[in-house]
């Protein structure tokens, strides 16, 4: 059997991906040029870049809902992505788009988040007001743009542009340091938007199950919402590990057969999202965990405490900077004290901080 090549793999994308795909030839190139690689495409390569970044493997140990200390067998970030990216993978299959890409987008979407997650993403910010704020999605690209310089040439992992896009989603505050050639950035692939999907998914199934195995809400309360009703007549078994699992194929075959129904009738410019019935019934879901999770007393205590460790340790870094080590200054580039420190903590596992 003859082994295949990258320009062989290229060729089956040209051959069975959907018109809209994203093609590993057409990939926007890398900032620093260089020779392509014998058997993985570009986007192979991007993904195995990220997997082996150390600010990939921090993921681990970086709070999804609960605190690093809460437990082993709740979500981190990295068990969070690595879920997103076989969603993600399996749906871009299905649809022909092009997998590897939506499998790499997928595991660096989170690589920005800070300690104790959308608090400290908020306490950054905020110190962050007035220097550029502090956003995940954005510091996930400066990140694979710039600190995640293993080849020391100033220019991170050196990711193909069609990536590095992709992870500019929503709100980028005004003045925050990303390469010129992002600003502004361009529509992002389909596949990006399929792992926007994925990741709503994703949050809302396991949040859902962290929930319930940590005694914050009830599988009483849970048998109010019409998903799970969907998911135990599905069911052939009352075990609640099969009821997620069930929610989560619900909500990915619905995405699929909604997308695919809409690349039907626009070809060119499907859109990316479930049906308008599903998303009913994933906003009940969302409203639920909102009301009975994450503003549950346990969850912001928590929260509160990790936002509260992030300003101190933030205020001692900008007093004593230089206690931050030298390597963190010179991938951060020339930039501000404070963007330095906040390159510094937003990088820090939830462990670590506490630790400080």
């Amino acid at each position: 059997m003859t082994w295949l090549r990258r320009e062989d793999l290229e060729q089956l994308e040209l051959e069975r991906l959907a018109p809209c795909a994203a093609f590993s030839r057409e990939n926007g190139g890398r900032r620093m040029p260089e020779p392509e690689d014998p058997v993985r495409t570009c986007f192979q390569r991007d993904r195995d870049r990220i997997i082996h970044s150390s600010a990939f493997r921090r993921l681990q140990h970086k709070t999804q809902v609960f605190a690093a200390d809460e437990g082993d067998h709740y979500r981190s970030r990295m068990t969070h992505s690595l879920e997103v990216s076989q969603m993600a993978r399996s749906a871009a299959n299905a649809l022909r788009l092009n997998a590897d890409l939506a499998e790499a987008i997928a595991l660096a979407h989170d690589l920005g988040h800070p300690p104790f997650g959308h608090a400290g993403e908020e306490a950054l910010d905020e110190l962050m007001e007035g220097d550029g704020g502090f956003r995940h999605n954005a510091q996930g690209v400066r990140i694979v743009d710039q600190l995640e310089d293993r080849q020391t040439r100033g220019f991170g992992l050196n990711l193909t542009f069609s990536l590095r896009t992709s992870l500019l989603k929503g709100r980028i505050p005004e003045g925050f340091p990303l390469s010129p050639d992002l600003l502004p950035h361009g529509t992002p692939p389909l596949e990006a938007k399929l792992v926007d999907q994925c990741d709503r998914i994703a949050y809302l199934s396991h949040d859902l199950d962290d929930a319930i195995h940590a005694g914050v809400v009830q599988v009483e309360e849970a048998r109010s919402l019409v998903l799970w009703q969907d998911a135990a007549n599905r069911s052939d078994s009352p075990d609640t590990a099969r009821i997620y699992s069930e929610i989560v194929a619900i909500l990915m075959h619905d995405l699929v057969q909604a997308c695919d129904e809409s690349l039907i009738c626009n070809p060119e410019k499907p859109e990316i999202s479930p049906s308008k019935s599903m998303r009913v019934k994933s906003d009940e879901l969302l409203s639920f965990l909102r009301k009975s999770f994450y503003q549950s007393p346990r969850v912001l205590h928590a929260m509160a405490s990790g936002r509260d460790k992030i300003k101190s340790c933030f205020a001692d870094l900008v007093a004593n900077p230089q206690s931050l080590p030298e390597m963190m200054r010179r991938r951060a580039g020339d930039c501000s004290t404070r963007r330095l420190v906040c390159d510094y903590v937003s990088g820090m596992t939830d462990r670590f901080l506490m630790q400080q």
